[in-house]
């Protein structure tokens, strides 16, 4: 995959590509309600996975009669399938299947159920299991997967898979979490592998079959991540002395903070296991404390809430912080920083990379400011109610992570807001890093166009309503998500969540924004591109570079309301000459009598239109956000 881990990579990257055009940044298509039959839509639906392919949609929901379970749409046809549910208006009390993932064909579905639907192998009624569906038949047959190594019986105790992330591209792996522990099933050979090893203090060495004394698994992230090749393992632990190496001032503050608690969950941090590599293969740190702002260094019992900041970020208020792998494992997405908010990183675990090469920062909090002083809020005056990030996922080729926020402003640049935030505060919305393009681009909106929110009329944009558990295909051209919002389709009546989809301008598609069957496929037209990238300078200007197909003229003009319900302000406008696919400055500075405000805390956030105009042709025009603020420059680059 692509590293783009520093603004100075990203110039020197642009400049190499000189003699061609890079691609354009994803233009996305219209939303369609997947969750549906030509008959009805779903009472609710939630947690969707997309196969690699982008053809099926596996999720739960409840539909058919009132059965509630899991279900895998067909995005070619619309047609909606049974993986496995309980009967018609069975009460869900936990039992019914659950968090499903999908192989990269559609072919295999995996869920969590404590349905017994292999009697023989499944033992315990009332303790969940993992099963995998095989759809190649109808009815389907189902394979219980939380089995014992070597063995058809399922593991005492109950077990549970994380939805989206489980299950590998060929359907025959699966990750999942029993008794605390971490473990690999490989369906072909029936071995089940414990990914959750301890290490020995004294040679460094892990102890294969030896299970994490005290449980590897943080209760409230249970389940695992596992890379579409299946040689990669992701997760949430707990109890880091008995795992991965430490230094004496790291162990010595961990093993206060966890004796504080019962059972031992004060410090949690994401780990990531390559069990391709055999049985000696080491447990290691996503992050770690070696990186600093990104997690602990020295955790405390007051600040030992780990990576994820389990107290300051308050996981009641929705956040899923189970890491995201790339198809080989190599590229993980997380999210972290439990100072102000949550935020998303990018991660290359690599053999060889220094920590500049290593961790990747995507998204930053806005500076916070009461509204009195003229702060930027989400809401009650605290970025941090809403602000955070609640969900993410990664494509399987390490270049799109899309996720979810009600956030609205994001001064780390690039990647760059591609378009502008919603016109006023709605739910959590959906939005995608184009890592290809270094853009950033909101998924999500209401029927009236970009500028609506996503709303429900009820529920505002805090404790992660709205949009939730974004699911990539292979190349990021198709992300499945599910949503509360009520006005992202016409004719939306359930009042709950759905699952929706949506496709990029490249790939073929069906349907429309309403509740209907899918409309015929059309072939797009291919786009003149004009690509985009803007810097905030130290002295408070702000730095476009474009890259414009052909030889014409471009035009910059950057403007913003400074107060809520006033007119737009035009701020700075620049020319250039454009070159054919190569690299050309914009340089945009704000007014004389408006300079101050760049020294704010927040900086002014704007607008900035750019228009190119060819020799011959039609005007191509692009939108994104920027920021005017003075800052110190970092060793690096320029932020």
């Amino acid at each position: 995959m692509r590293r783009r881990l520093g603004i100075g990579a990203v110039l020197l990257a642009l400049a190499a590509s000189s003699m061609m055009a890079s691609p354009a940044a994803a233009e996305l298509g219209p939303i369609r309600l997947i969750s549906k039959t030509i008959a009805e839509q779903a009472t609710e639906a939630s947690a969707p996975a997309v196969s690699a392919d982008g053809r099926y949609v596996a999720f739960r929901g409840t539909i058919e009669e009132g059965r509630t379970g899991v279900f895998r749409a067909d995005l070619q046809n619309g047609e909606i399938a049974r993986v496995a549910t309980g009967a018609p208006n069975q009460a869900d009390t936990g039992s019914l299947p659950s968090a499903p993932s999908i192989s990269a064909d559609g072919r295999y579905v995996s869920f969590t159920t404590k349905l017994p639907l292999d009697p023989v192998a499944d033992t315990e009624p009332n303790s969940s299991d993992v099963y995998v569906a095989d759809m190649s038949s109808s009815p389907p047959t189902y394979e219980l997967a939380s089995a014992l190594d070597g063995s058809a019986q399922a593991i005492p105790g109950g077990s549970e898979a994380a939805s989206r992330v489980a299950l590998s591209a060929d359907g025959r792996k699966l990750a999942f979490v029993s008794g605390g522990q971490v473990y690999l099933r490989d369906l072909a050979t029936h071995s089940t592998t414990l990914v959750s090893v301890a290490r020995d203090p004294l040679s460094g060495e892990m102890e294969p079959g030896v299970p994490v004394t005290g449980g590897a698994v943080f209760p409230l992230f249970s389940g695992a991540s596992l890379s579409a090749d299946g040689t990669t393992v992701a997760w949430v632990g707990t109890h880091l002395p008995g795992q991965v190496p430490l230094s004496a001032e790291e162990k010595q503050a961990i093993e206060v903070a966890e004796g504080q608690s019962q059972p031992p969950i004060g410090y949690d941090e994401p780990l990531w296991r390559r069990i391709a590599d055999g049985p000696l293969a080491p447990t290691r740190r996503i992050v770690g404390g070696a990186f600093s702002g990104l997690a602990n260094r020295n955790p405390t019992p007051n600040s030992a809430n780990g990576w994820l900041g389990v107290a300051s970020l308050g996981l009641a208020q929705g956040i899923d912080g189970l890491p995201q792998l790339s198809a080989d494992g190599r590229a993980v997405a997380v999210i972290g920083n439990p100072t102000e908010a949550s935020n998303v990183f990018l991660v290359e675990m690599s053999p060889g990379l220094g920590a500049a090469q290593t961790v990747r920062q995507l998204t930053a909090q806005v500076p916070v400011r009461p509204i009195n002083e003229g702060g930027v809020i989400n809401q009650f005056g605290t970025v941090a109610v809403n602000g955070w990030i609640f969900d993410l996922s990664i494509s399987a080729n390490g270049e799109q992570i899309a996720f979810a926020t009600a956030r609205q402003q994001f001064p780390l640049a690039p990647p760059n807001l591609v378009g502008t935030p919603p016109s006023q505060l709605g739910l959590v919305e959906l939005y995608l890093i184009d890592l290809e393009d270094e853009a950033l681009l909101r998924v999500t909106h209401g029927l009236g166009g970009p500028s609506e929110p996503s709303l429900d009329g009820e529920l505002e944009g805090r404790n992660g309503f709205g949009a939730s558990a974004p699911s990539l295909s292979s190349d990021g051209s198709v992300i499945a998500f599910a949503s509360r919002a009520a006005n992202l389709v016409a004719g939306d009546g359930n009042n709950a969540d759905d699952v929706f989809a949506v496709s990029d301008d490249s790939a073929p598609r069906g349907g429309g924004t309403s509740i209907s069957q899918p409309a015929k496929q059309r072939t797009p037209k291919p786009r003149r591109r004009l690509v985009l990238t803007a810097f905030s300078l130290p002295n408070g200007k702000v730095e476009l570079l474009a890259v414009a197909p052909s030889r014409g003229l471009l035009r910059a003009q950057a403007a913003t309301s400074l107060a809520v319900g006033a007119r737009s302000r035009r701020l700075g406008t620049a020319f250039a000459q454009a070159r054919a696919n190569r690299p050309v400055k914009l340089l945009l500075a704000l007014p004389q009598r408006l300079r101050h405000l760049a020294r704010s805390p927040e900086g002014v956030y704007a607008t900035a239109e750019v228009s190119f105009h060819p020799a011959k042709g039609k005007t191509v025009k692009r939108e994104l956000e920027v920021r005017f603020h003075v800052h110190p420059k970092k060793r690096g680059g320029k932020r």
